[in-house]
């Protein structure tokens, strides 16, 4: 498509989503690869601006010039090439959000971000209606962010809808730009299903495991909800006996001929490793599929 575009008009080139600099003499738009192109506004009249809205999303650079971390990120999910950081995040989130419409202050969105989460924390857009919160800390289970909440300020301060997509706790910084395709086709699809306006990726995972059509997605999904606990094969076992019992504590100490405390124990640890309580609904149907999805990709059923 892109080819076509330049033989009919010639002036076309490609810019950086997030690019602070972008030309006011060009039209911006998005392609459905999600590919920034500019055609210069003289080669474009009313006929041929009415065609390219049909299949091309208008781009308006209307978020703010980026921050030196803000530019890290940028330049390693949107260009792959990984910065040199004097302070590595270790973990990081990724938290897709949406708006209802075009935003107009971008500063003022900015500022409300950083009121709500303890640090300045990256914002990156992908167009004029989405984009990545960046969290780069993990909190204690009982400081996580209230994103209900968070809903409810916009609401009122930009008479604005927001969805949120809340992403699980990733490590390794060169997959960035895997992990950000996924959160945002994950925030896409489970847009479908679920209305609401915070969708967790562990209330997401079952229509997740069902959606997925590879073994990449398959990978990505069993690393996001078992985190680091992946390859401890005994506490797996112990959290799969555990489900298997209907969570009952007792039995799955009989079957494991194991203290009830000392598998207490185990469960306790499993879910401050993952973030996930196996103890409520969503949590261990998300980590029970999980755990037979990874024992069907190990035996290659």
């Amino acid at each position: 498509m892109l080819d076509k575009l330049k033989k009919i008009f010639p002036t076309l080139i490609e810019g950086q989503i997030n690019q602070s600099n972008l030309s006011k003499h060009y039209a911006w738009y998005l392609t459905p690869d999600s590919l920034l192109i500019g055609i210069d506004k003289e080669q474009i009249g009313p006929k041929e601006k009415e065609i390219l809205d049909v299949f091309l999303q208008p781009y308006e650079a209307t978020q703010t010039p980026l921050t030196k971390n803000e530019e890290k990120w940028n330049q390693l999910i949107f260009n792959q090439k990984l910065p040199i950081w004097k302070d590595k995040p270790k973990v990081y989130r990724f938290v897709y959000f949406s708006l209802s419409d075009d935003l107009i202050e971008a500063d003022a969105f900015k500022e409300a971000i950083h009121g709500i989460f303890p640090t300045h924390t990256p914002i990156l857009w992908e167009n004029n209606r989405e984009g990545i919160i960046i969290e780069e800390t993990k909190p204690p289970l009982d400081e996580e962010i209230d994103y209900n909440n968070m809903i409810d300020v916009f609401m009122s301060d930009f008479y604005l809808d927001l969805h949120l997509f809340v992403g699980p706790f990733f490590r390794n910084l060169e997959k960035a730009p895997t992990y950000y395709q996924w959160v945002k086709k994950c925030s896409h699809f489970l847009r479908k299903f679920n209305k609401g306006p915070v969708i967790n990726y562990v209330s997401g995972a079952p229509y997740l495991l069902i959606e997925a059509s590879s073994e990449a997605d398959y990978s990505i999904l069993i690393d996001a909800i078992l985190q680091e606990t992946n390859d401890d094969e005994e506490l797996l076992k112990t959290i799969q006996v555990f489900l298997e019992s209907n969570s009952n504590t007792s039995l799955a100490a009989k079957k494991m001929y194991m203290h009830r405390n000392s598998l207490q124990y185990r469960i306790d640890k499993f879910i401050e490793r993952t973030g996930i309580d196996v103890k409520q609904f969503d949590g261990a149907l998300s980590v029970y599929l999980t755990l037979l999805l990874k024992h069907k990709m190990k035996h290659g059923m």
